[in-house]
């Protein structure tokens, strides 16, 4: 039948599209996938820098070898076959504000390590009075055992520590055997190979006591000014000092002047009478002179801070007035002071 044949035809015709229309299948879904992967390794390929050895041109270098620096370490002179000593010349004196020294140091730096190993043994206010010159041709001691030493003659304060090529010589005034013993057993062990000289004094327990000042006559008006002498006397029981050698004040002795000046000025206008003394060295034609100008130099300074100068004398009497024996050291310090009375 027509209608049949037709049907089929366009049944069979409908069956080849169907062929060729078919859904692709998994290879193709691969190959679809690897495409991208393929041009994205290609791609990384292209960019990648060639591997480079970067230790080629590296100079080998031993593992082992360390940095060494030459020894500089001074010789131990205390060692038991050192040479002998030889030091260059060196002086340290002990006084009522500090120490005083002088003589020669290798060195600025020596120099100043020494000035710090004081400072360090006594405390950063301690008074120094540098004399020292620098002389690269000279040696100086470990000054490590400065301080046990000085330490040892805490109570000697007239200390004299002289020291010259192998000799160390130890001076000044000890209260006890004690302390001359305590001070050379420790110079000793500081510096072994040296030779140790002691001529440190003792005392003596039957030394009289030193005599008081002469009383002054009582100061003006009442109240407070009825005791001023006391308080004078007792602000001087620190006595005044000066430079070494001359009669210019230290910082120390213009600050308790200034507090006996605020003590003067509290009272109405005393009179106040100054007057300088020296021990026994030398003679008047120096004592008096010096007495004298250092009588006037604390006269001054009393003017200087607000006391009325009209009402202030001074004077010299050089050594004609001690209070203590001028036979040992701790007599002639003694003898050496100002005198401040009021009236």
């Amino acid at each position: 039948m027509p209608d049949s044949e037709d049907t089929r035809t366009i049944t069979g015709h409908r069956t080849d599209s169907k062929f060729y229309r078919r859904p692709p299948g998994a290879a193709w879904l691969v190959a679809l996938l690897a495409i991208p992967l393929l041009l994205a390794l290609i791609s990384w390929a292209g960019l990648r820098k060639p591997e480079v050895d970067v230790t080629a041109d590296l100079q080998s270098v031993n593992p082992s070898a360390t940095l060494t620096a030459p020894s500089v370490s001074p010789p131990d002179v205390n060692a038991p076959n050192a040479p002998e000593v030889n030091f260059g010349p060196l002086s340290i004196l002990r006084n009522a504000n500090g120490f005083a020294l002088s003589g020669e140091m290798p060195s600025a730096e020596a120099k100043a390590g020494l000035l710090e190993s004081l400072k360090l043994a006594f405390g950063p206010d301690i008074q120094l009075t540098d004399n020292m010159n620098v002389n690269p041709d000279v040696n100086a001691p470990d000054f490590a055992a400065l301080g046990s030493v000085f330490g040892a003659a805490v109570d000697i304060p007239d200390f004299h520590f002289d020291l010259n090529g192998d000799t160390l010589t130890l001076a000044g005034v000890a209260p006890a055997e004690e302390v001359k013993t305590e001070v050379e057993a420790a110079a000793k062990s500081a510096w072994p190979k040296m030779k140790i000289v002691n001529n440190i004094q003792v005392q003596a327990a039957s030394a009289p006591p030193a005599s008081p000042p002469p009383a002054a006559a009582p100061a003006p008006g009442g109240g407070e000014c009825a005791t001023l002498q006391a308080d004078i006397t007792a602000l001087l029981k620190t006595p005044i000092n000066f430079q070494t050698g001359g009669f210019s004040l230290t910082p120390a002795s213009q600050q308790q002047l200034t507090r006996i000046a605020d003590t003067l000025k509290a009272c109405p206008d005393p009179k106040v009478s100054v007057v300088g003394h020296t021990d026994n060295s030398g003679n008047d034609a120096i004592n008096i002179p010096l007495s004298n100008n250092r009588a006037k130099a604390v006269a001054d300074y009393l003017v200087s801070q607000g006391v009325a100068g009209g009402r202030v004398t001074s004077k010299g009497v050089g050594s004609a007035q001690p209070i203590a024996p001028n036979n040992t050291a701790a007599g002639k310090a003694q003898n050496r002071r100002v005198d401040i009375t009021v009236s």
